[in-house]
């Protein structure tokens, strides 16, 4: 292939976080409701592969650039802002020894909770192997992720990838073993009741960003080692179940209380899942919202609201401008695919 370009959308998640995360889903079985999203009508994770002449691989990260001469080169640690790009390489076993890769999240701000990063290696690696006309299935490609995050040591579980793989609003399952087997599931709502969902689901910047690593390596860890979190964290995948069936009846207030409900449970599971400015952020539009969440793991990026019906993203974007003037808090213009 002498060019291959990839966009893939942003991950929304809704209920069952953290069942998706090893080792709790290799022991566990995982299940996740999510959606897919544009930004400004636009799929904002992007790569380009193309051939060039030059006998060498340029890679372009944002406006970052680098040049090697051999793929061995690859394994070089010392350029810290191309390690997920590199490792995405060095997994894919790429043969080719002539091309230029471009990435480009510019769209999405750092420590979103947006599942960027691993959305990105999805498709860096889809690119890669379209590239190589090398035919790989969705549930490959997903592990495959996974094993890029254990290189870079960055942890985390596979509801992002598994979640803009595909579009539209989905119900993902594992099944309990070492290598997780993906079912992805999208979930029929009735077209008034997913308009009324776009209309009233809303996406709000924090302002700040911030590090999943840490919240991810804790929770697992005390899953490992306490009863009540293992409870806590099955009782999210239920919720993600129940999200399904409230959905596929066009029950979207239903829906807005179930994702209260996996936010609170969500908030006991770590304490630096919750910062004070998300705190104030939801205490300042508690009055005009039905239903709440955070976006991945928290302490920070985004969060997540529902409307109540008789108020608008108008009146929220107002309210949010009275309460935090001349600040980053803002929404976001998203739409649920």
């Amino acid at each position: 292939m002498e060019k291959i370009e990839v966009e893939l959308p942003i991950r929304i998640n809704f209920g069952g976080a953290w069942s998706d995360t090893p080792p709790f889903c290799q022991k566990e079985g995982g299940c996740v409701c999510n959606a897919s999203a544009t930004i400004n009508g636009e799929k904002p994770v992007r790569v380009t592969i193309e051939e060039i002449k030059e006998n060498k691989i340029i890679m372009q990260n944002d406006d970052n650039i680098l040049e090697i001469e051999k793929l061995e080169d690859l394994k070089k640690e010392d350029e810290k802002d191309f390690k997920l790009l590199k490792k995405s390489l060095i997994l894919s076993n790429i043969k080719h020894k002539n091309f230029k890769i471009i990435t480009d999240t510019k769209l999405i701000p750092k420590g979103s909770g947006l599942g960027t990063s691993s959305i990105l290696i999805l498709a860096i690696l889809k690119a890669i192997y379209e590239f190589e006309e090398i035919n790989i299935s969705e549930n490959k490609l997903i592990n495959d992720v996974l094993a890029v995050e254990k290189m870079i040591g960055t942890g985390g579980g596979w509801q992002d990838q598994a979640g803009a793989i595909r579009t539209g609003v989905k119900l993902l399952t594992s099944n309990i073993v070492e290598e997780q087997k993906i079912k992805i599931e999208t979930i029929s709502i009735p077209k008034v009741a997913m308009e009324k969902l776009k209309e009233r689901f809303v996406l709000i910047y924090t302002g700040k960003t911030r590090n999943s690593g840490d919240i991810v390596t804790e929770i697992m860890d005390k899953y490992l080692n306490d009863v009540k979190q293992k409870e806590k964290i099955n009782s999210l995948k239920e919720i993600a179940k129940e999200m399904k069936e409230v959905l596929e009846k066009g029950k979207v207030n239903e829906f807005a209380i179930l994702l209260n409900k996996n936010y609170e449970i969500s908030k006991t599971l770590s304490n630096k899942i919750e910062n004070d400015t998300m705190r104030k952020i939801f205490k300042a539009i508690d009055d005009i919202i039905i239903g709440k969440m955070i976006c991945g793991a928290g302490n920070g990026g985004f969060l997540e609201a529902i409307l109540k019906e008789e108020y608008n993203k108008k009146d929220l974007q107002k309210r949010l401008e009275k309460c935090f003037p001349d600040s980053e808090i803002k929404i976001w213009e998203i739409e649920l695919e």
